[in-house]
């Protein structure tokens, strides 16, 4: 066999050596991505969930909310004031995301720091603050303007839950 030969060899063993490698850095890569867990809301099992922050179960579509922690885990809450409530009394909570029902899109999570909120006596909430949430304020003035309240934002529904609660 000539050194020619030889060196082609050599060199096809090295190319697929180098390729398995990059496949499996690849895969590894892949498969980091998929476990580190999802980062969105998923749908609440209203009637079988329970509230983390009040234990209650959740049963009323127009107020569920979710925090995802960094690492996929999900926490599922019966009211926007629950959700408040615990982001309050652990302030220094691994959260990824904050998630609230569209009240005009019960179908529909929002991301519950963009989200607008009505405090209205007239829309009763689980736990008696009276907040919904809505993703376009628009939608929420026009419900102001049925209901009466006032509309807020994230960082005043976490004051208005502060102050009430106590």
């Amino acid at each position: 066999m000539e050194i020619e030969e030889r060196l082609s060899i050599v060199k096809e063993i090295t190319v697929g050596k180098t390729e398995r490698i990059l496949w499996m850095i690849l895969a590894l890569g892949i498969w980091t991505l998929l476990s580190c867990g999802k980062h969105g809301p998923e749908p609440i099992a209203y009637g079988k969930d329970s509230c983390t922050y009040c234990r209650m179960i959740v049963s009323d579509r127009k107020f569920g909310a979710e925090l995802v922690t960094s690492k996929g885990k999900i926490l599922k809450f019966d009211s926007i004031e629950c959700l408040a409530g615990y982001v309050n009394k652990t302030r220094d909570i691994n959260g990824h995301s904050l998630w609230v029902v569209d009240y005009s899109n019960l179908s529909k999570f929002v991301d519950a720091t963009r989200a607008s909120y009505l405090v209205s006596e007239k829309i009763h909430s689980p736990m008696g603050l009276n907040i919904s949430a809505f993703e376009q304020k628009d939608v929420a003035n026009r419900m102001l303007n049925n209901y009466g309240g006032r509309v807020v934002s994230w960082n005043d529904v976490l004051d208005y839950v502060q102050q009430k609660w106590k």
